[in-house]
């Protein structure tokens, strides 16, 4: 009887934690250059995470806010380059929460 019951127990009682039930990475991200040719943004459309917008300016790459990935003006990263200089490039980051 104490070995069908423990045979019972294990059973019930996952190993490890299923893949299925992972969070999905950021995907379906964008970035570009605001209207203020100094000024990058970035943002996800699913998943879950976060987005940085990374602008390339003449004095080097700078990076913008870590910013939860969602929908709506609240879910953009922006990144400004130093001196209202022009970004020449645009990109973007992603991490897990």
């Amino acid at each position: 009887m104490t070995v069908i019951m423990a045979a019972t127990v294990a059973a019930v009682i996952p190993l490890a934690p299923s893949p299925a039930l992972a969070e999905p990475v950021p995907s379906g991200c964008h970035s570009g250059i605001y209207y203020q040719k100094y000024k990058t943004w970035a943002s996800c459309d699913r998943g879950s995470g976060y987005v940085q917008a990374v602008a390339t300016c003449p004095t080097g790459k700078v990076r913008g806010p870590w910013v939860a990935v969602s929908s709506g003006i609240e879910g953009q990263s922006v990144a400004t380059c130093p001196g209202k200089r022009n970004a020449t490039g645009h990109a973007w980051d992603i991490k897990k929460y």
